[in-house]
Order: C-alpha cells, then structure tokens, then sequence
C-alpha cells in the first residue's frame, strides 16, 4: 500500500544529528518504505528571521521533484505575511502552508489570524497547524517551548467550524480529545502512540478524520509504516488513512 505522507521536512535541524534531507535524498528515503507522495517543508524557516527565503529555496528545489509537495512555512506575525503567502500560492504546486505558532511566538487567537484565515479561503489554501516538532521533554535545554495547547486549538476550531484544518503533531489523548467535537479536523498519526494505535484511536475517532504520517527526519520512518500496516482494522479504513483523506482535505 503506498501512502501519502502529511508531515516531513527537508534541511537542517540545530540540536539533534538528524539527517539533513534534501528534496533528491528525502524522496528515494521515502520510496524505501513505500511512501509514493508526501507533503514538505523546510526546517530551515522554524528558527530563521523570516521564513521566505526557505520557502524560496523549498519551492526551488522541489521543482520536476516526483511525489513531493511543498507547504512553505508562513509566519502571521510578521508585517510581510501577506507577500510570503502570495509568493506561496504562485507556486500551482502549493495546496497547503504549514503555521508554527510556537516556535514564531503568537498564539491562534492573534489578532492577525482573521485577516490571515480569510486570506488563505481567498487564495483556495488549506492550512496546517504544527502542534509540536519534537516531544517537548526532548526540547535543547535553553529551549523554553512547549505545544500549542489542546485547549486553545479547540477555540481556534471552534471559530472556524466550517474550514479543514490539519492539525500535526498531536498526541493520542489529544486527538481523542479534539476530533469528536470538530468534525472538520484532520489529525496526523506521527506522535499518535499506544499499542494497537490506530484501532484504539479508532474507539473514539472517525477514521475520516486521520491521516498517515512519518514526521521524517525527526521520527522513525519504518515505525510509521508499520502503525499503519499492523492496524486490525478494514482495509477501507485503512486506505483512507494512509492517502485519501489527505488528498480529500487538500481537494476541497
């Protein structure tokens, strides 16, 4: 079964020796686990001043790049956001672009996020909050930064009832915790842990509302693969997980 993966990244990541994906590497690392197709984004724009030059160079090097979509990264918080989501959506590629709340320090009741919401639907672009990059116990030690709180996505959702989000990085207990009150939440799978993952997730959570993901190159690749391929559950299920609702959130 070839999958369609939410979450990965290309570029270097300062405190940890993870490997420093370029779209060619990333790719082929990819097909070895039968990963036909995944969404990008580079690491490069988490701690930069301003992302737009990643973004530029993710756009760059991704081009005639089969199987990889790039979501540039946008900070809201900066006066130029609304040049580097134009700059994002010229691209036909780009479908969706990935916020950072806390590493870009503003919060998802900003009062820029209006303007910037109804910017993207203007634009057609779906949006994808990065709860967290990394378990925050494992932050560098000089590091004070912790995930969005379930709590403030639920009222960030709760605004916007009638638009997809995708949310990536959350925790098991925080998917069963948000996807039953916001039907229009997609949750990635990549820091979703317990055993029997998925048909545990699936006690609470439609499976319409989960997505495969690798998190590559800060989590382990093949565990991905085998949370979903070990799942008890029907192969429609599955299916959907593994590529279709991902496709169905970018499509609408």
């Amino acid at each position: 079964m070839n999958c369609f993966d939410a979450n990965t990244w290309i570029g270097r990541w300062p405190f940890a020796f993870l490997a420093d994906h370029t779209p060619g590497s990333l790719a082929a690392h990819l097909r070895k686990h039968g990963i036909s197709r995944a969404l990008v984004s580079p690491l490069e724009a988490v701690f930069a001043p301003e992302p737009g030059p990643a973004n530029a160079h993710l756009l760059a090097t991704t081009k005639n790049r089969a199987g990889l979509e790039p979501v540039p990264v946008i900070n809201p918080a900066l006066a130029n956001w609304r040049d580097e989501l134009a700059a994002a959506a010229a691209d036909p590629r780009v479908r969706a672009v990935r916020l950072l709340p806390r590493y870009h320090n503003y919060r998802l009741n900003a009062a820029v996020l209006p303007a910037f919401m109804a910017e993207l639907q203007r634009r057609g672009l779906r949006l994808i909050v990065q709860v967290r990059l990394i378990d925050e116990r494992h932050e560098f030690h000089a590091m004070n930064l912790k995930p969005v709180p379930v709590a403030e996505l639920a009222a960030f959702l709760s605004r916007y009832p009638q638009r997809a989000v995708l949310a990536s990085g959350l925790l098991r207990s925080e998917v069963r915790a948000l996807a039953p009150d916001h039907p229009r939440l997609l949750a990635d799978l990549a820091f979703v842990e317990w055993h029997d993952t998925i048909p545990h997730v699936l006690a609470k959570v439609p499976a319409r509302q989960l997505a495969f993901a690798s998190h590559t190159p800060f989590l382990v690749t093949a565990a991905a693969r085998a949370k979903l391929d070990t799942a008890e559950t029907t192969m429609a299920r599955r299916t959907a997980i593994a590529a279709g609702n991902l496709e169905r959130f970018l499509a609408e």
